[in-house]
Order: C-alpha cells, then structure tokens, then sequence
C-alpha cells in the first residue's frame, strides 16, 4: 500500500504545472499620448520579462491595440501638470483591476523597450536612477510645505518617475501613500517642482527600494540636455517636443 501512495504522490507531483509570474505594466496615454501606446506594446512583447505572463493597463479615453492581454481602463487627459501628477491616484483607485498581478510596473508612455528587461527586475520594491543625476544630488523637493521635501542631508540615489515597481502589494503601498502625500499639499495650493516624481524621491526615501535599477531602464534619447549615461540601454525614453504633445 505505502509503494502505491508513493507512485500517486510522485504523479500528482509531476501533473502540477507551474504558472507564469504575472506581470503588469500601467501606461497612463491620455491625449497625443496614444500615439506612443502601440510601439511600446511592440517592443514589450519582445524585450519585457520574457516567460512571464504580461498584461498592459492603458489608462486612456482613446481607442488602445486589440489584443487579449492589453486592458483599457477608462480615464480623462487632466491637463498639465495634472496628467503626470496624478497618476499615482489613477493607479490606486483602479487596483481592482491589476491585483491579480504577481508584479506591478508604471511605466511612461514614450517609452520604448529595446533590449532584455528580464527577472533583474522582479523584487519587491524597485526604483530607476534618473540618467541625469548619476553621481549627483538629485534636484529634490526643498520647500518644507510640501510632503515632498527632502532635507539637505537626505537622499542616495535621485530616482526616475519613469519606471518603477514591484510586488503588487507594494506597489499599491507606494501609490496609496504618494496619493494622499499630492492631496495633502494641493489643499496648501501646492504642487512640488517635479510632481509625482518628487512625492516617489520621498517615498522611496522612507521605505528604500530593494532593488535599485542603473539608468539603462529609463535612457535618455538623443536631444535630451543631460549627458548620456555609461550603461547600455534597455528602456529608452523617446525624444519629442513636449510642448507639443501636452498641448
């Protein structure tokens, strides 16, 4: 008997088939920004986390690619400064729909993948230095009213709003609290210099990445007015006239 509940044990076993790690990555394309939407997907499918199982979330009043694992959730361009700025509310008040993710990434819309962004990246917390404060003091949030400040003797790494994430429940953590530090200073009539980039600098500040991504996850384009970085890029940031496209 204990020969035949072995055999069945090893077979149930080998029947379990393991299921891809889910992975989502938001895109908030409102206005001229649907334009970037579609390349992005493209070059995601090719570069972004290969063997996993990965869903967009296109934040958008525009039409978005037909495709079974890109997902619309409604939402209204706000206007500058509005539209990055409010982002992190945008993704906290639609956690219903990307909870089911093992993994959450935000995401710039004028993005574009063009090399292996693989396993490196799935840790619980994860942040991107921004290309243009390697080695540097970041230019932070000072002004005290804001729940953005950081003071002078704060701050490692100055880090990117273009790319961040992490395990679902952190990530919806990091939003929730970035949201509500954005309410706290628009009832002072406030809006810290970098926006939501500021509020995450903060956030990460307190509750420190694990892991830490180099420039190449938010590379800087040609024309951009920063030198480039010594790192081989992944996530390319796609010049544009920013004017232009906010308009």
């Amino acid at each position: 008997m204990k020969y035949g509940l072995l055999f069945l044990s090893t077979l149930m076993s080998f029947s379990v088939v393991a299921q891809p790690t889910r992975v989502g990555l938001l895109v908030v394309a409102t206005g001229k920004y649907i334009q970037f939407v579609e390349p992005l997907i493209v070059s995601a499918q090719q570069y972004f986390c290969p063997g996993c199982e990965v869903t967009y979330f296109i934040f958008t009043e525009s039409a978005v690619p037909v495709h079974p694992r890109v997902i619309k959730i409604p939402h209204q361009k706000l206007g500058w400064p509005y539209d990055t700025l409010m982002r992190s509310s945008v993704y906290a008040r639609s956690y219903e729909a990307w909870k089911s993710m093992d993994y959450v990434f935000a995401c710039d819309a004028d993005m574009l993948f063009v090399d292996t962004v693989g396993d490196e990246i799935l840790h619980d917390l994860v942040g991107t230095q921004h290309p243009g404060f390697v080695n540097k003091r970041g230019s932070y949030e000072t002004n005290p009213r804001s729940k953005a400040c950081v003071k002078n003797n704060e701050g490692t790494y100055y880090f990117a709003g273009g790319f961040y994430g992490g395990k679902t429940k952190e990530f919806f953590k990091l939003v929730s609290r970035v949201t509500g530090a954005i309410e706290s200073d628009l009832k002072k009539r406030y809006i810290a210099v970098w926006h939501d980039e500021s509020h995450l600098n903060r956030y990460f500040i307190d509750h420190k990445p694990t892991k830490v991504l180099s420039p190449s996850y938010c590379y800087p384009g040609p024309g951009y007015l920063y030198s480039l970085p010594d790192c081989p890029a992944k996530l390319l940031a796609i010049t544009k006239d920013h004017a232009a496209i906010r308009k």
